[in-house]
């Protein structure tokens, strides 16, 4: 392993030419106000300096937009001086700190000059960024807090991303790829969950700081995905005191009519500011979470559980601390234990059919960043993952799965203990000239991860209309699993500005892991153009290869216990075949799947306030990880469970969407988006994954089961007199797709052509109201409202029997109704 790692990475530094330059890092932003009395508004088109060591003896300089706010972003944690210089004002200077990866937010009040009695304010326009090959979508603290969001998580918000959906599982979409094929980091580093690959992280809603989603991310310093990346900045403590309290409000449960126990209950606590002023920094948050979710379909068959029970605790801890002025480090800790009780009940899964999740999980990371007289700046950053579950019924009865529902307990147990040890280090190289700007960086990636489980089955029966057993499922073996992993990757990247039209990201990847054991290069470009001098339009594009991890559970394929079907006549008792042994068997050598991806976007400022968008992206994906089930006829009762590195999929979507900007600091956002996903549909986590499937019929190749061919989406943020915000969300999408079984539970047609869920219409309303809260002689901030959802309460059903011997074959179910809920927060930000 390491003798091919030194011998690639020598192949690799031969290679290294050119590579593209993403950068995160800190920024700082904020608006310019003209502090007139009676008269306080913000002012555009003012030039805005900053200066500091990190940005060498140019700076940088923006010019504000027509709301008079300006951002610098991606600059080195460091000291920085802002200035402004505006014709009628005073000049203004502030000394600002930026921690590692932190956003600063600062708003600076120009004092008149004394003898001026008006203040002329010239216009300007807002200038789109002209640098950035792609541009990612975003999430912000702001609307974090000011959009309805269903359970106040941060992953709540990514549906109010054009080309994020949530699938019929409940698992986020993006950009048309399943949860295992996307790639999630903070503060840089892999928080995915080491065995099944899928997102695994949970945060405080107000340690969030922004989420950004990449797709088809040009920088070579991204990598372990072939579909998108989400990147999670955290919160940092500044030299001013904070603090926020919300959620204290519980929610009632009401059942027939009346309140029946506690629905919710969400507490939140934040806090920040300095431990030693300009020197030591700290930000806490806190979050306990008491949720259930109501199954309406489950009303009408008058179960007595009708609710998925989540109860959680998550805790962000971080310590920003400046050593000196070439040095500052940063260290967080997060820990997120969750107890999920009866997390796959609905209308064919009754309670005692369905499963239990708890896991227990903490993140701990430390980075670093050191400054050169060069100009030269190293990130060093280090983290522990620690990502355990245990996954139980609710009944010993023996699981059956019968035409019109399930019966008996949940027949699977997991039990899972995995670590992840992270280093990653980065430096970026001094600017230089040459035929244009340059700015080159590389880095190294190495992580080790291990893992230690068990997973067993009890027998599981295929049951007829008529009550007769079709099928008897039982596993064979001890199920007990183990495997690690050690991955390393390398990158070099490069911006070149070639001139104020054209700007080139060309970037290497590489990656070689020890289940692949491969070396996989991924050479990616990226293309800026601005046609016209006057700046308004820009097209974006480019095309890349990017490899994908390869999960500890495909890895440890045959050690699975095997399948052992038998099949029974139309009696029921007679055995018309088997027992029959599917061993496991997976290739000998393991491939890291892949895709090839490209997108061109144009970017169209009509005015001011107006920007166009429209882009088009397709991404094929190879290699992927799927099952199919394979009856020998020689020798007698014996099959074959194959895992094939054989997979495909390809997604492509073209995106129209508008932006306007009609109030101060307020967006409207409008976007249409035209999609398709299609792929072999025998996933290997949709089967081995959270919750084991026992039946595995023939793969085919199909639309995938979150496929949404339109969807349009509005939503924006709108200030009303009185201090008064609201945020409405209309989101309009096709149904998703499904197929038909029969009672033998064998798919009859092609897969995922039986028809479309109905269309699903949500309107969702946060509407709050600033208040003045007078306490033991002093006054502090606070906001009221509350979130309805689904306020045309029009039929978005998440079930459906698909099953041709049902009798309630084709009845859609589980519609949410409008809900109503409170929201109260007490707040110093």
């Amino acid at each position: 392993m390491l003798q091919g790692i030194t011998g690639s990475l020598a192949t690799l530094l031969t290679f290294i030419v050119i590579a593209t330059a993403s950068s995160q890092g800190g920024s700082i932003r904020g608006k310019i106000v003209a502090d007139i009395p009676d008269q306080r508004r913000a002012l555009p088109g003012v030039v805005v300096n900053l200066s500091g060591e990190r940005l060498g003896d140019k700076g940088l300089q923006t010019v504000t937009d027509f709301e008079g706010a300006f951002s610098f972003p991606g600059l080195l944690a460091g000291d920085y001086v802002l200035t402004v210089e505006f014709q009628g004002f005073k000049k203004y200077e502030k000394r600002l700190s930026i921690q590692i990866d932190a956003t600063v937010e600062h708003d600076a009040l120009l004092q008149p000059l004394p003898l001026s009695e008006t203040v002329t304010v010239t216009d300007d326009r807002t200038e789109t960024n002209r640098t950035e090959s792609t541009t990612p979508s975003v999430i912000t603290q702001q609307a974090l807090r000011d959009a309805p969001l269903i359970d106040q998580k941060f992953q709540d918000a990514l549906p109010l991303l054009p080309g994020v959906v949530r699938g019929p599982d409940g698992n986020l979409n993006i950009k048309g790829t399943r949860p295992s094929q996307s790639g999630i980091l903070v503060s840089s580093l892999n928080v995915t969950d080491p065995w099944t690959g899928t997102p695994a992280i949970e945060l405080p809603l107000e340690a969030v700081e922004t989420v950004q989603v990449h797709s088809n991310p040009y920088s070579a310093e991204y990598g372990k995905f072939t579909g998108a990346v989400t990147t999670i900045e955290t919160r940092s403590g500044t030299n001013d005191l904070r603090y926020l309290v919300t959620g204290v409000l519980p929610r009632p449960r009401w059942r027939d009519g009346t309140i029946f126990g506690i629905g919710a209950v969400t507490p939140r606590i934040a806090v920040g500011g300095p431990i030693k002023k300009d020197k030591l920094f700290f930000f806490q948050s806190l979050e306990y979470r008491f949720v259930r979710t109501n199954v309406p379909s489950l009303e009408a068959l008058e179960e007595r559980q009708r609710d998925i029970q989540r109860e959680s605790f998550d805790s962000f801890s971080r310590l920003d601390y400046v050593i000196n002025s070439n040095n500052r480090l940063t260290a967080s800790f997060s820990i997120f234990p969750q107890k999920q009780e009866y997390f796959n009940l609905n209308t064919f899964n009754p309670a005692d059919t369905t499963a239990n999740f708890h896991q227990r999980g903490w993140f701990l990371a430390f980075n670093e960043q050191a400054t050169f007289k060069s100009g030269g700046l190293l990130q060093s950053s280090f983290s522990v993952k620690q990502f355990d579950g245990d996954i139980f019924g609710n009944s010993g009865a023996p699981y059956e799965i019968a035409p019109e529902r399930n019966f008996g307990g949940w027949f699977d147990r997991q039990h899972r203990e995995s670590r992840r040890y992270e280093l990653l280090e980065i430096y970026n190289l001094a600017p230089f000239d040459w035929h244009g700007s340059h700015a080159f960086k590389v880095g190294v990636n190495y992580s080790y991860t291990t893992f230690d489980g068990s997973d067993r089955s009890a027998p599981v029966r295929i049951v007829r209309a008529d009550g007769t057993t079709y099928q008897q499922i039982n596993f064979a073996g001890s199920g007990d699993l183990s495997r690690n992993q050690h991955e390393i990757s390398a990158f070099v990247q490069n911006k070149w500005i070639v001139n104020q039209r054209v700007v080139l990201d060309l970037g290497l990847r590489y990656d070689r892991d020890l289940i692949g054991a491969e070396n996989n290069f991924a050479p990616r470009l990226g293309l800026v153009l601005v046609p016209a001098a006057n700046g308004r339009t820009v097209v974006r594009g480019g095309v890349g290869l990017f490899y994908d991890k390869i999960p500890l559970n495909v890895g440890s394929f045959e050690q699975y216990q095997n399948f052992v079907v038998t099949t029974f006549a139309n009696d029921g008792t007679t055995i018309v075949d088997g027992p029959r042994v599917f061993l496991n068997t997976a290739p000998s050598d393991l491939k890291n799947p892949y895709s090839l991806a490209w997108n061109a976007q144009v970017d169209h400022e009509v005015s001011q306030r107006l920007l166009l968008r429209l882009g088009y992206e397709e991404r094929s994906t190879r290699r992927d990880f799927v099952l199919e089930p394979v009856a020998d006829t020689s020798p007698l009762n014996t099959g074959r469970l194959l895992l094939l590195n054989s997979g495909r999929s390809r997604y492509r979507e073209l995106q129209a969407i508008a932006r306007f900007r009609f109030q101060e600091g307020r967006n409207i956002f409008l976007s249409y988006v035209r999609s398709q996903a299609r792929g072999n549909l025998n996933d290997f986590n949709h089967y081995f994954g959270n919750l084991k499937q026992a039946v595995i019929r023939p793969d085919e190749y199909a639309k995938q089961p979150f496929d949404a061919p339109n969807r349009m989406l509005f939503w924006g943020e709108f200030v009303l007199p009185f201090d008064v915000v609201a945020t409405p969300v209309v989101d309009w999408r096709s149904g998703f797709p499904f197929s038909l079984v029969n009672e033998q539970q064998d798919f009859v047609g092609p897969r995922n052509e039986g028809g479309r869920f109905p269309s699903l219409l949500s309107l969702d309303l946060l509407i709050t109201k600033g208040l003045t809260i007078p306490f033991r002689g002093k006054k502090y901030r606070g906001r009221a409202g509350m979130t309805i959802f689904n306020i045309t309460n029009h039929w978005n059903p998440r079930d459906v029997q698909n099953n041709l011997d049902s009798r309630q074959f084709g009845t859609f179910f589980n519609s949410q109704g409008l809900s109503v809920r409170l929201k109260f927060e007490f707040v110093k930000y």
